[in-house]
C-alpha cells in the first residue's frame, strides 16, 4: 500500500487535540459541560470519571480505562468542550466499551456518545450513538441496542427490575439541554445495587438572545429564496492488515487544511464510514482517533490520509484503506492519537 500523507503540524495538532473555545459567539456561551461516565449504585457507591466544563475547564478530560473492583471495567471514557466548526460551542462524551456486572444485570456496550451543539443565537441541538449496547438480565431477557435512538428512548427491564433510557433529553427551565446518551435505572429488585448508570452526558445552554424590552414595528420584506446547498461525502476506509478485511468501530475524523474538525464517523462491519459535509474551496483529511480493542493505532506519520478534494453531491473514497495492526505487533488498541508528534510525509 502506498503510504498515507500526513497532515501539516498545525492541522495535525487540532485533529488530536480539543479546539479551545472562541469569542465569536453573539452571546455569551457559559454552562457547557460533559461528563464520560457516572453511577450511583446503593447508599455507597458514586462513582465519576472524565468530566470537562466551558468556561471554567478543563475544557477536556480522558480516561483509557477504569476498574471498578468486582463491577467490571469501563474503556476509553472521555468528556470534552469547546469550539465548534461553524462556529457555536459544543460539548461530546461517552466511552469506547463497557463490561459491568450489576448482578441482577449484566451491561456491555461499544463506543456510546452525546453530543449537544449551540450555534450563535440559537437553542441547543444534540445527537446520541449507540453501537452494540446490550442489557441482558440472567435467565430472563437481554435487549440490544445499535444505532442513533429516537429522544427518550424508554425500554422496561422485565418484573419490573428497572429500565433503560436512550437519548434521554431534558429541557431546563433556562433553555438548556441536558443528553445522556445512556441511562440504566435499576430498582429495588436489584438489591444493594439499585440506582443509576449514565453514559455519555452532555448540556449545552440556549444561545438565544432575550426578547426586547420595546416591541419593534416589523417590516415586512420579500422574503428571499433559499438556496440550495448540496452536502459532499468523504468516505474512509480501515482494514486488518493480515487478513484483508474489513474492521469495525474504527472512529475517523474529518479535518480541513487549516485542521478544523468537520466531522466523525465510525465504520461498520465492512470497515467503512462517511462524513457528509457542505464543502468548501478546500481540502480535506481522513485521520484515524481511535481503534478498537484488538488493534493499534497507525504509525504517527500514517495517522492521516489526503488532502482531497470534495465536490458538492460527491462522494469521495480515500484512495487505500487504512490498515491496522493486532495490538500485539502494533501500538496498544485504544490509544489515543493526542500524544503523538507531528508527522513528516513520507
Amino acid at each position: 500500500m502506498s503510504p498515507h500523507k500526513a497532515l501539516p503540524a498545525v492541522a495535525l495538532a487540532a485533529v488530536l487535540a480539543v479546539a479551545l473555545p472562541g469569542s465569536a459567539q453573539a452571546a455569551d456561551p457559559t454552562g457547557f459541560a460533559a461528563t464520560g461516565f457516572t453511577a450511583t449504585l446503593g447508599s455507597t457507591l458514586q462513582i465519576t470519571e472524565a468530566r470537562a466544563a466551558y468556561p471554567t475547564g478543563p475544557v477536556r478530560a480522558d480516561v483509557s480505562s477504569a476498574r471498578f473492583s468486582s463491577l467490571g471495567t469501563v474503556a476509553g471514557i472521555y468528556a470534552v468542550t469547546g469550539e465548534h466548526r461553524t462556529g457555536g460551542t459544543a460539548a461530546e462524551a461517552g466511552v469506547a466499551s463497557t463490561e459491568l456486572d450489576l448482578t441482577a444485570t449484566t451491561l456491555s456496550t461499544g463506543s456510546v456518545s452525546a453530543r449537544c451543539v449551540t450555534e450563535p443565537d440559537s437553542a441547543p441541538t444534540a445527537r446520541v450513538r449507540v453501537n452494540d449496547a446490550v442489557v441482558a438480565v440472567p435467565e430472563s431477557a437481554r435487549v440490544n441496542v445499535t444505532g442513533s435512538p429516537q429522544p427518550n428512548t424508554t425500554l422496561e427491564l422485565p418484573g419490573g427490575l428497572g429500565r433503560i433510557v436512550l437519548n434521554e433529553q431534558v429541557t431546563g427551565a433556562d433553555g438548556s439541554l441536558t443528553v445522556n446518551a445512556l441511562r440504566l435505572t435499576l430498582g429495588e429488585g436489584a438489591g444493594l445495587l439499585a440506582g443509576d448508570v449514565v453514559i455519555g452526558s452532555v448540556t449545552c445552554p440556549s444561545l438565544v438572545p432575550p426578547p426586547e424590552e420595546e416591541e419593534q414595528e416589523e417590516i415586512e420584506e420579500p422574503a428571499e429564496e433559499e438556496a440550495v446547498v448540496e452536502e459532499g461525502v468523504l468516505i474512509s476506509v480501515a482494514e486488518d492488515a493480515d487478513a484483508g478485511h474489513g474492521v469495525k468501530d474504527v472512529v475517523f475524523d474529518v479535518v480541513d487544511e487549516r485542521g478544523a474538525l468537520i466531522d466523525t464517523c465510525t465504520t461498520d462491519a465492512s470497515g467503512r464510514c462517511g462524513v457528509a459535509f457542505v464543502p468548501g474551496d478546500r481540502t480535506y483529511y481522513a485521520c484515524v482517533s481511535q481503534t478498537p480493542a484488538g488493534y493499534g493505532m497507525p504509525a504517527p506519520d500514517e495517522v492521516c490520509d489526503g488532502p482531497y478534494r470534495v465536490a458538492p453531491g460527491a462522494e469521495v473514497t480515500i484512495h487505500e484503506p487504512f490498515p491496522l495492526l493486532r495490538a500485539e505487533t502494533g501500538t496498544e488498541a485504544g490509544d489515543e492519537a493526542e500524544t503523538l508528534p507531528a508527522p513528516a510525509e513520507r
